[in-house]
Formats: structure tokens, sequence, C-alpha cells
């Protein structure tokens, strides 16, 4: 057997008077800053008393269960404000980036966001450019061995010459005092 469809007409929404939802409102609102008012008593309380100020600690000194502030924006924002366990986890996070943040600022690879076929071609570039300053190097490399060979040549060269030297020296000395000697006698 079948069952019928109701024939029932869909019931409209109900709709209430200006007047009712302004009470409404207002009761509401009421609720909420009474909730502040006494979440911020609890507050100044369990500051005056130096207790730590936590979810457990508020429900002891006033009767406010976190559920019954936890919807009201006002409230929890001051309740985070002052939560002594919630400061202390932003401190550590605090510390803690302070520490990370001179030593790695940033814990993704930046190459994880590259396809493959990039990281293949930037990968090829680098080799290039290896093998390019690997070539350079060789060439500085040999130039700087040519120039020692060079130096060194020249200083077994200067060595050879150096009893020259002296001799040409002394023949400058006396050359020098015989032409003082010249210009004092005339």
């Amino acid at each position: 057997m079948k069952k019928r469809a109701s024939s029932r007409r869909p019931s409209s929404l109900h709709t209430y008077p200006e007047e009712q939802l302004a009470g409404l409102r207002a009761s509401t609102s009421a609720r909420k800053q009474e909730t502040v008012d006494r979440l911020r008593t609890a507050i100044e309380a369990l500051k005056n008393k130096k207790q730590a100020i936590t979810a457990q600690s508020i429900y002891a000194e006033s009767g406010l269960h976190y559920s019954s502030y936890v919807r009201n924006e006002e409230a929890i924002a001051l309740f985070r404000a002052n939560s002594t366990h919630l400061n202390q986890q932003k401190k550590r996070t605090k510390q803690k980036r302070g520490i990370q943040g001179a030593a790695a600022p940033s814990s993704r690879d930046p190459l994880l966001n590259y396809k493959k076929p990039q990281l293949v071609m930037r990968l090829r570039e680098a080799q290039q450019q290896i093998q390019e300053l690997q070539r350079q190097l060789a060439t500085l490399a040999d130039a700087c061995l040519q120039r020692d060979a060079r130096v060194v040549e020249v200083e077994a060269k200067l060595a050879e010459l150096e009893p020259y030297r002296n001799f040409v020296e002394q023949v400058r000395q006396r050359v020098r005092q015989e032409e003082h000697g010249n210009e004092a006698s005339h």
C-alpha cells in the first residue's frame, strides 16, 4: 500500500514583529556585556591573587564556563589577551622564531616550487657554467705556471749577473771618487 502524500500546505516562515526582535537583540547584548563584565572581574581577581589565568581558574573564580564566553567575541578576546597559558605559548613561539629566524627563515626549499623540466634545464645550465669556469681555471693555472717558470729563469739570470753588478758598482764608485778628486784639485 502506498502512502498518500500530505495535503498540508508548507508552513510559511514566521516573521517576528520588529519590537520583539529589538527586545531580543537588547537582551542578547546585555547578556554578552554581563559575561564580559564577569570575566573581567574574574581576571582582575586572579591577577590580584597572582594566580594563573586559565579557563579552569576563571570557572573556579566566577562560575563562568569556557563555552559561555568562547562564542562572545569581546569576552574571548579579553580571555586570550590575559590567559597566562596562551601568553607563555606566544613567548615560546616568538623565542623559537627568533632562534630559527636567524638560522633558517624558511623551512621550505624554494627549488621545490619548480617543475622537473625547469629543474633539469637549470641543472644543465649550471653544469655548463661549471665546465666553462673549469676551462677558465685551467687557462689561468697554465698562465700562472708559465709566469712562475719565467720568474725562476729571470732570477737564475740575475744570480748569474750578480758578480758583474758588484763589479759595475765598484767601478762607478771609483769614477765618482776620481771626479770628486779632480774637482777638488781645480
